[in-house]
């Protein structure tokens, strides 16, 4: 059995042990908490854009447009509220195409638990800057894989149907005596210069194209 001295030490060393847990200071304690700021942009020139609205439907269909529309117009909005406005039946008819949206990330939500129910409240709202900034890659891409293409082009030599617009290279051209296989069409010798010329004017307009998306967009 332990002495009463013993006892003693025990007892400090488990008090001093609950107090060094207590003096253990959060790690981030220190940390500063950096606030991202959201993106401004002028949605409606947005969706002007026919690439931003062809990406929005291809997406999520014509309706789901229509709701990604509806929240930019009209700012964060309650999912019963939203179906009720756009004439959806049930929240459930319109909550496919709000998660279509959402996995591109071109709607956000938060969920509100009130009057401790059971269930969630969803709140959902757009976000129109995420939209500019997929639309700016698509056209960074193009301009991209068009550059690749150029340089390829310089070192070509081919023929087109004047029917059909086939391409044909030159072994086949010979092979099939300037003629079109799918329509008799005659082959003509196009200069790989015009061809570099059509895609640097390409490259030119998607740059423009570019350069006007960046400027609806506020940081």
């Amino acid at each position: 059995m332990a002495s009463k001295k013993t006892r003693k030490i025990i007892k400090k060393s488990k008090i001093s042990k609950k107090s060094v847990k207590k003096s253990v200071k959060p790690k981030n304690k220190h940390q500063k908490i950096v606030k991202v700021k959201k993106l401004q942009v002028d949605s409606k020139k947005l969706l002007r854009l026919d690439e931003a609205r062809k990406y929005v439907i291809d997406v999520s269909g014509e309706k789901g447009l229509e709701v990604f529309q509806f929240l930019i117009s009209r700012g964060e909005m309650e999912e019963n509220l939203l179906a009720r406005k756009l004439k959806f039946e049930k929240a459930n008819a319109i909550r496919k195409f709000l998660y279509r949206l959402y996995n591109k990330n071109l709607v956000s939500y938060r969920k509100v638990r009130k009057n401790n129910k059971a269930w969630y409240t969803y709140f959902w709202s757009a976000n129109p800057e995420k939209l500019a900034l997929i639309i700016s890659q698509i056209y960074e891409e193009e301009i991209k894989q068009t550059k690749k293409s150029m340089e390829l082009n310089k070192a070509e030599d081919f023929y087109v149907c004047d029917i059909c617009n086939r391409r044909y290279e030159v072994n086949e051209a010979l092979q099939n005596d300037f003629r079109c296989k799918n329509d008799g069409g005659i082959l003509n010798h196009v200069e790989p210069e015009k061809i570099l010329e059509d895609k640097q004017s390409r490259i030119d307009f998607l740059n423009k194209k570019l350069e006007n998306v960046a400027k609806l967009i506020k940081k």
